[in-house]
């Protein structure tokens, strides 16, 4: 197990997820989570992509059980909101899980703080910092923040209101 603070761990898991979203040249909400599990970037599947064929193994995500008040649901039996809030926490789940995330020391570092830090990698993932600011630089309002990030009402709230543990330009990310 790492020793870390709270504030280490949710630098590098909002790394994580931006660095996904960077991957994979989003550039507008809503962050197709979906397309992220059907096409995950090549050194978190295992095997290898060129190996797969057809098959996805990050696939079973979609299917993952999750637990909301005591009740087992299959994301898919969700609103679409909170079905893609569900996926993208799958999301950092198959991350660890894959060769290339234990070759990091994901498992170690994420383990002890898994329901925390997956609620964060999901608000990160599909409510980025740069579009977030290009959605309030366009005039984007609180008002319609969930409907047009597809993210439940509940976390758009937390999200709007999440101070960025990174700066960055988002001049340069939302323009290359």
């Amino acid at each position: 197990m790492f020793l870390t603070t709270q504030e280490e761990r949710r630098w590098f898991v909002q790394n994580l997820a931006l660095g996904l979203v960077s991957h994979l040249e989003i550039t507008h909400p809503p962050v197709p989570v979906e397309e992220i599990l059907r096409n995950p970037p090549e050194v978190f599947v295992n095997p290898p992509a060129h190996l797969l064929g057809t098959y996805n193994a990050w696939e079973e995500t979609l299917n993952r059980p999750i637990y909301i008040g005591g009740r087992v649901i299959i994301p898919g039996d969700l609103p679409e909101d909170e079905h893609r809030y569900a996926i993208a926490q799958g999301i950092m789940l198959a991350i660890g899980e894959s060769d290339h995330g234990k070759n990091m020391g994901l498992p170690q570092l994420l383990s002890p703080y898994l329901w925390e830090l997956k609620d964060y990698f999901a608000r990160i993932l599909l409510a980025p910092d740069p579009l977030i600011v290009s959605y309030r630089q366009s005039g984007g309002r609180f008002d319609d923040f969930a409907n047009s990030f597809l993210i439940p009402p509940r976390i758009a709230v937390i999200r709007w209101e999440e101070p960025a543990y990174i700066e960055m330009s988002t001049d340069s990310y939302l323009t290359s």
